[in-house]
């Protein structure tokens, strides 16, 4: 249910006339128009916030928020306030802007404050309404179906010409309207509100219904209706006159945005000149100091109204707000939304940093903002040789450079806040680990402290005398560990670290051949079953071969071939001869005749 639709009571002019280049105008008027757009003042009327000086004023328009301390709920407005803020200074179109019933947080009796707080700011900063609202056909007479045909003046005849044409759909782009003045800027590539062109400007928007496309008759506006019409469900633009009980509206429209960006083109509504500029809502809290716009609740009988006055800006086409108050009827059921709608930064995870004395480490630090706020980086706790650098981007550096006599944990706090209403922020408390410099006596890459603790010798690079390195390979030098094995002939000892083996034992397979003598072979030295293909006949003695190859060696082949002793990997290593280059894992009669032409021809 969208229960009952509530429509403020347009304001009485405080002067209808043009005085010395100023206007005054208390107004619920007039998102694709612009308030002081009328016969009187100019049918192209563009209107700035206030602060914008005219030529030459590009850059930030910075537009100071406040509330009265003497309004009733001014605590309650704080939160609403500061959303509207958020969504302003976002300036992002949005479509489903229209939350009823159960999609909102708001009891079925009351009005939303915050959706009607954003609509008169709107007004506030040079909106006006898109469609032609209570003021062109004011109550008790005008209908709903009246005021929502898209905004004009009466024309020459001094009457509004309202036809909804063929659709039957007020507001829509068929309708007839002989010689009402079009107020409204529409796209001119197609006439939808509901979108909004990369660039905004007089390239792109148009008042002149000349410029219209083909088959359109008059300017669209974003009424919820037309936007169902133009398939923008549950969408209208936030400048459209009228809010229902029990009806939240918290985010602009394309109309909206668009409206904004056009007045941002600057005087010569062109964008991407010098004169372009943006708008930036400040917070100025609960006060009645420095402020460009100032809330209220008062006993005003109408809902609400934003009552402003302009000045003439850089030509007779464009004004400049001044004097922006809104008010809002003590008489109604207001609702303050208690939650922002600002979300916290995310820090992604730093980690523990650990560096030794004497040594350097820069840690990049980054963090995201889903509703791309600028961030700032702080950190508390930091030692006296680490200094963060927030680079202005959503990352930082941390760099660390300790000292000698600096080695011990540092716990210190990082914060990233963001610059949303209210600032919201996410922090890591982490420990910056300094470690005190490591002694290793024998160069074999481990300090003599590690070795100490997993019982390897500090003054030997190979413990357990298999060929390895304690530590891994590329750290020993081949020259320093005679006998070392280097099987990927790199000058340097391979590792026990890297084949995994234990550099408290040579034999971590058990196999009776030594880990180096594996990886020398590029057999497996964590495998039993795996042994290298030595087939050099050297058996004698049985478990412990010699070097030499004799009788000796070939009367224990011939007990393995016969079964009297088994063929142990270290037998095969050395005595499986047969097929030459690729040997069978067993030693028989092929191999004892190879083995014994090796007797024969050893000197």
């Amino acid at each position: 249910m969208q229960g009952v639709k509530i429509r403020p009571q347009p304001a009485v002019p405080l002067t209808g006339l043009l005085l010395a280049g100023l206007v005054a105008i208390p107004t619920i008027l007039q998102a694709g128009a612009f308030i002081f757009a009328d016969e009187t003042n100019g049918l192209n009327i563009v209107t700035h916030p206030p602060n914008y000086g005219g030529t030459g004023n590009g850059g930030v328009v910075a537009v100071r928020v406040c509330i009265n301390p003497a309004s009733p709920n001014a605590t309650d407005m704080a939160i609403p306030v500061q959303n509207n803020i958020n969504i302003y200074n976002r300036l992002q179109p949005t479509t489903g802007n229209l939350k009823l019933g159960g999609s909102n947080n708001i009891p079925a009796t009351d009005i939303d404050f915050e959706s009607v707080a954003l609509h008169e700011i709107g007004h506030c900063l040079g909106m006006a309404h898109a469609n032609a609202a209570t003021e062109s056909f004011p109550p008790p007479t005008g209908t709903e179906f009246q005021r929502n045909f898209t905004r004009a003046t009466d024309g020459p005849n001094n009457v509004f010409d309202i036809d909804a044409g063929p659709d039957g759909i007020s507001g829509s782009s068929d309708d007839i309207r002989d010689d009402d003045d079009n107020l409204h800027w529409f796209r001119k590539s197609n006439n939808n509100p509901f979108t909004i062109a990369a660039t905004v400007d007089s390239s792109t928007y148009s008042r002149n219904l000349g410029d219209l496309p083909g088959g359109h008759s008059f300017a669209a506006n974003a009424d919820r209706t037309v936007g169902t019409l133009l398939g923008a469900v549950a969408t209208e633009a936030v400048m459209q006159q009228g809010t229902y009980i029990d009806e939240a509206q918290r985010t602009l429209g394309h109309d909206d945005v668009a409206t904004l960006r056009y007045a941002m083109s600057g005087i010569n509504e062109s964008a991407g000149s010098a004169d372009d500029y943006s708008i930036n809502l400040v917070y100025g809290g609960i006060t009645t100091s420095n402020c460009d716009i100032l809330l209220q609740i008062t006993t005003t009988s109408g809902l609400a109204f934003c009552g402003v006055g302009g000045t003439y800006v850089g030509g007779s086409d464009h004004f400049s707000i001044i004097n922006a108050t809104i008010e809002f009827g003590n008489g109604y059921n207001w609702f303050f939304n208690p939650a922002t709608n600002n979300q916290p930064p995310v820090l992604a995870a730093i980690g523990n940093p650990s560096v030794n004395e004497g040594a350097s480490l820069a840690v990049a630090i980054t963090a995201s903002d889903a509703d791309a706020d600028n961030l700032a980086f702080s950190a508390s706790g930091l030692p006296t040789f680490a200094v963060l650098t927030d680079h202005g981007n959503g990352t930082a550096t941390l760099d660390i450079n300790p000292g000698t006599g600096s080695a011990g944990s540092y716990p210190v706090t990082l914060n990233v806040i963001d610059d949303g209403l209210p600032a919201l922020l996410d922090s890591e408390i982490f420990n910056v680990i300094v470690n005190a410099p490591s002694i290793d006596s024998d160069g074999d890459g481990i300090s003599d402290a590690d070795e100490l603790l997993t019982g390897t010798n500090p003054n030997s690079v190979d413990s357990d005398g298999d060929g390895l390195a304690d530590g891994l390979g590329g750290v020993v030098l081949l020259a320093a560990l005679p006998g070392g094995i280097d099987f990927d002939g790199d000058g340097f000892v391979d590792g026990e670290l890297d084949a995994g083996t234990n550099p408290l034992n040579a034999d971590s397979d058990g196999d009776q051949l030594a880990d180096g003598l594996e990886v020398a072979w590029n057999s497996n030295p964590l495998s039993a079953g795996s042994w290298p293909a030595i087939a050099d006949g050297d058996l004698a003695p049985l478990g412990n071969p010699d070097g030499n190859v004799n009788t000796a060696d070939y009367l224990i082949a011939m007990r393995i071939a016969l079964g009297d002793l088994p063929g142990l990997p270290l037998q095969l290593a050395h005595g499986d001869l047969y097929p030459p280059g690729a040997p069978d894992d067993v030693i028989d009669l092929s191999d004892l005749l190879l083995l014994q032409q090796l007797i024969l021809a050893t000197p």
